[in-house]
């Protein structure tokens, strides 16, 4: 028979094909049945389509996809961290006046010219170049650090801790919705526990993303005798203007005691780090010398 194939003696219908014939076997007899050849595909055979696209209509996210935060929270005591202590160890803890204290700016002592840099959203890899810039004009400051990030970027967070910057908690996944307690909880909690698991750091500086004090993540902190820090002088790097005008913001609102609001992280930073090599100088050409915000706190009449 034309296209048979051998087949074993069973009660059921068995079904063989060869060159589109197929080949029906009841028991001992065997019927050739013709049917037209199909294309069939394969269960992992993927179709092209053409996909019409525009760079212009693509928008950067805000902030990196970080997903939910780990819902552990880790057990005390914590086991000793494997990075060595900086040469100045900070711990990033704040005057015993200040806790549970939600801060804008202070009033330092005698009016010195104290100013404070923060940088909001990382560790991420812009960070780094961040901490060039510092580097360059041998100064401090506070980085507000996303949980989640620690653990992307572990050799980042170091690279802050050792160069004696101070850090803060800005929540695991930057919420900006109202929550329960227990979920405001994880938020921070497990931010500082991962920070100091990595890092030795146990900080006491809170801030809310967004600024936002009244979605649970504040209330939460300021129970548990952080200080909120905010600022006084926001460069809102995060619409990426250019470096002339991120710099002026800056220049024209400069006082003593002043905390600037910028970000290393949830996007590029390139003006961002470029405005850093006019405000620097420029202030220090003024007089101004910069703090980490625990060392503005302690410097506070």
């Amino acid at each position: 028979m034309i296209g048979s194939v051998t087949v074993k003696r069973f009660s059921q219908i068995l079904l063989g094909a060869v060159g589109g014939i197929f080949v029906l076997s009841f028991h001992q007899v065997q019927v050739a049945v013709s049917f037209p050849i199909v294309e069939l595909k394969t269960e992992n055979q993927v179709v092209a389509t053409e996909i019409n696209s525009s760079e212009d209509l693509i928008e950067e996210p805000a902030l990196p996809p970080l997903g939910k935060p780990d819902p552990f929270l880790p057990q005390k005591p914590f086991p000793p961290p494997s990075l060595k202590k900086p040469e100045k160890p900070y711990y990033s803890l704040v005057p015993e006046r200040y806790k549970g204290k939600t801060i804008y700016q202070v009033s330092p002592r005698n009016q010195e010219k104290v100013i404070a840099l923060t940088f909001d959203d990382g560790p991420w890899l812009e960070t780094l170049k961040v901490l060039a810039v510092l580097r360059q004009f041998d100064i401090k400051a506070t980085f507000f650090i996303l949980g989640r990030n620690l653990i992307l970027y572990p050799e980042i967070i170091q690279q802050v801790v050792q160069g004696g910057h101070a850090v803060g908690n800005h929540t695991w996944t930057h919420p900006y919705g109202k929550m329960e307690p227990r979920k405001a909880k994880s938020e921070i909690e497990n931010t500082s526990a991962k920070l100091q698991l990595m890092t030795g750091v146990k900080t006491r500086l809170f801030r809310p993303p967004g600024g936002i004090l009244d979605n649970g993540t504040a209330e939460y902190a300021r129970s548990k005798n952080y200080a909120i820090i905010m600022w006084s002088i926001d460069t809102k790097d995060y619409q990426q203007p250019s470096a002339e005008v991120l710099a002026n913001r800056v220049l024209t609102q400069a006082s003593p005691g002043d905390i600037v609001l910028m970000h290393d992280g949830g996007g590029n930073r390139f003006q961002t780090i470029e405005a850093l090599k006019i405000i620097i100088p420029e202030l220090q050409k003024r007089g101004y010398r910069f703090v980490t915000v625990p060392e503005l706190l302690a410097l506070s009449e």
